[in-house]
């Protein structure tokens, strides 16, 4: 039979009190466990929750105890914040955006860093969400709700991570309402019109901007994300017979493969940027970018068009205006989302925007209504 475990409180020569037990760890070492208490009944209550986490987990619940955020951020950041792996199309490891998480975790080691992961409350998460709302971006203003629930996404699986090795009973996040709440994010409501589309290809016949005239009317004439095409797309996935370029699974956010097919205007533009390339198969189509964002900025200051999320325009507002031109077209709402590469109805919903045109017509079909029910009605001939 088994000693019971047992443990004894007393008070150091400088009178502060402390709860002390011996354990033997997995390896067969024997090591004294000893914490702090305010007086001498708090260290024998101590002393019991220590007996109590010993009799239901053993060793590795006072191990735990003594880890610290940077401890799980170390662990973190040698597991899960590397460079994504795929198999078949498939992501097996890893993250895409290694670099956004890796400025997320310098961020979490300043704030938690050196404290004791049981120590972390849900106080806390409010309190560095706080901090950070007050901080101000390389644009000079707070960082957008948006931009938060993302950050806050990071930090709450790295405790979820916590948990689930058994270094913590539960995640600070779950201790009061959700601090992440999408439908909180700002919608970007701006969308391209035509004249302004004109006056923004105008823009780019600049010798120095033949390359972002393409971009910006790749992503008009297809509704794809900016990165797909700007960072991923390769001359292997254009095809010039049909008219079609193959957006790749592990470059997209839902992880599956697409087709779009090309317009007029597109093919002639990417067939004049084929000849002048080298015409390897592996080179990104969009090759010799320095910071596509910058110089749609200039170009949309040429133009006499505001730039810059939220109210002005931004490469992204090119998807939410595909989107919208798609729906005006009468195309479903379900087959747009199947060409913009979403996975649920709903976000192409959010796509949408109602442009001066919209609202125009619009207000033309009300007053056409009314107009139509103020009419006196004729009253009809008598039947003999």
């Amino acid at each position: 039979m088994a000693n019971e475990r047992s443990g004894y409180v007393f008070k150091d020569k400088s009178g502060a009190w402390y709860a002390r037990t011996t354990i033997t760890d997995p390896s067969g070492k024997r090591r004294n466990v000893k914490r702090r208490a305010k007086d001498k009944q708090d260290a024998k209550q101590i002393l019991k929750s220590i007996l109590t986490e010993l009799d239901a987990e053993g060793s590795k619940s006072v191990d735990s105890s003594r880890l610290t955020f940077d401890d799980l951020a170390n662990f973190y950041a040698a597991t899960f914040c590397k460079p994504a792996t795929f198999i078949d199309g498939k992501k097996t490891a890893g993250l895409r955006d290694v670099g956004r998480a890796k400025g997320f975790l310098v961020r979490f080691r300043d704030y938690f860093g050196k404290r004791l992961l049981r120590d972390i409350t849900y106080r806390d998460i409010c309190s560095y969400n706080a901090m950070r709302l007050q901080m101000h971006t390389h644009h000079k203003r707070s960082p957008t709700i948006a931009t938060m629930n993302r950050e806050l996404g990071v930090l709450r699986r790295i405790f979820n991570i916590g948990v689930r090795e058994g270094w913590l009973s539960k995640s600070p996040f779950n201790g009061g309402e959700s601090l992440i709440s999408p439908a909180s994010e700002r919608r970007r409501e701006r969308i391209l019109s035509l004249e302004e589309e004109q006056k923004l290809l105008v823009a780019c016949e600049h010798p120095n901007r033949k390359l972002l005239r393409v971009l910006i009317i790749c992503l008009l004439d297809t509704g794809a994300r900016k990165s797909e095409l700007a960072k991923h797309l390769r001359w292997s996935a254009v095809c010039f017979a049909s008219r079609t370029i193959t957006i790749e699974g592990t470059t997209t956010k839902t992880l599956k493969t697409r087709q779009l097919a090309m317009t007029e205007r597109m093919y002639q533009e990417l067939s004049m940027l084929w000849e002048a390339s080298s015409k390897a198969l592996q080179e990104r189509v969009f090759e010799g970018w320095v910071n596509e964002r910058w110089a749609f900025a200039f170009a949309c200051k040429e133009a006499g068009i505001d730039y810059g999320s939220p109210e002005g325009i931004t490469l992204h507002s090119l998807r939410h205006t595909a989107a919208t031109r798609l729906v005006k077209g009468q195309m479903p709402l379900q087959m747009v989302g199947r060409i913009l590469g979403h996975s649920q109805p709903q976000t192409t919903y959010r796509y949408l925007s109602a442009d001066s045109e919209t609202i125009i017509q619009a207000a033309a079909i009300l007053e056409a209504f009314q107009t139509q029910a103020s009419k006196p009605v004729e009253n009809s001939e008598a039947v003999n």
